[in-house]
């Protein structure tokens, strides 16, 4: 089982994997830890959604507005579990782990962007969240734009995290670098040597309980298999759309890792030559494609602050966490409107 099961490749590794159905009433609280790593502090519950499907609702606690977190494609919403605690001193955090993904349902529909932005405005309907604020990382950022553009009553603010415009500029057509090289058997002995195993690679450590709630093992902990088969993933991608930047109305933060054609992952240097040459193709017209994707942004959501980084990595959240953490909370707490055209270093 290499990694090119476990990880799609868009500007950094975003894993890919999924959930099983639940049933029951619109709201269930969880008293009991599904996955043993899971040592976060926060209340599970399950929120129906539409007749048979349920999505996972974490809830880290804090006062005050709403700030709701919205994953990459692969992810469920423990991959926020260590970040979420930066904010809950002046808002009151939960995450969504979409339709397909960690324990929510997965249903063979709804993964088309309408879809998966209605599914997050029920969650806060079913909560009795009004409005809110949404940080959304990698793929998060198509529901984003849909949510800011059709539901503008319910956004007080956008934070992006290398959320960029999938639906633009030709992504889904361009070659993506080679993945990483295979597992080897004892990368899948547990979760937390595969945990390892990803961070020699990828260059960055999701919590545990993200990893363990993206795959499946057997009696003795060893890992079997992804959870989410990769036709979900694939959905995801087909059901993209341009974003509709100009009738997005709430101040929007984008932080975004601007890669340059010298951007190499740390796995790179494991890859033989042919991979190599392969990864350093790629990685140009993916530089190139997030020139554009990034400028888009800038021009066209009017109310805007952009900051770059400069070659570091797609999880900006975990990898340059304190300046992620010290620019949203400076965007969220500020009643001004954002400065446009910041770049970071």
């Amino acid at each position: 089982m290499g990694k090119k099961v476990w990880f799609l490749i868009v500007l950094g590794i975003v894993g890919s994997l999924v959930a099983w159905a639940l049933l029951g009433r619109n709201v269930w609280n969880v008293t009991n830890n599904v996955c043993r790593c899971d040592t976060s502090g926060h209340k599970v519950s399950f929120v129906t959604v539409e007749p048979g499907v349920r999505l996972e609702v974490l809830d880290w606690g804090g006062t005050g507005q709403t700030l709701v977190l919205l994953t990459g494609v692969g992810d469920n919403a423990h991959v926020f579990d260590q970040f979420a605690y930066q904010f809950t001193d002046r808002f009151h955090v939960i995450g969504i782990t979409r339709r397909g993904f960690g324990r929510s349902s997965q249903p063979a529909h709804g993964y088309d962007l309408d879809t998966r932005a209605r599914d997050d405005i029920t969650v806060l309907d079913k909560l009795n969240i009004r409005d809110a604020v949404f940080v959304g990382h990698s793929v998060a950022g198509t529901e984003l734009n849909k949510i800011g553009a059709a539901y503008p009553d319910r956004v007080r603010k956008l934070v992006y995290l290398d959320a960029l415009d999938l639906g633009s500029g030709g992504w889904t057509t361009l070659p993506q670098p080679p993945p990483p090289p295979a597992d080897t058997v004892g990368d899948l002995e547990s979760v937390q040597r595969f945990a390892a195993a990803q961070a020699h690679s990828d260059g960055y450590r999701k919590p545990l309980a993200a990893i363990c709630n993206m795959i499946r093992t057997d009696a003795t902990g060893r890992l079997i298999g992804p959870i989410t088969p990769p036709e979900i993933s694939k959905k995801i991608y087909e059901g993209l759309q341009p974003a509709d930047y100009d009738r997005i109305q709430a101040p929007a933060l984008g932080i975004f890792n601007k890669i340059t054609p010298q951007y190499r992952l740390p796995y790179y240097w494991y890859l033989d030559p042919a991979r190599q040459e392969e990864f350093n193709r790629n990685i140009e017209s993916l530089a190139k494609w997030m020139e554009g994707a990034i400028q888009r942004f800038r021009s066209g959501v009017k109310n805007s602050r952009v900051i770059e980084l400069h070659n570091t990595c797609h999880y900006v959240f975990i990898v340059d966490e304190a300046l992620v953490v010290r620019e949203t909370r400076k965007f969220l707490l500020d009643e001004k409107a954002p400065t446009r055209g910041l770049t970071g270093r």
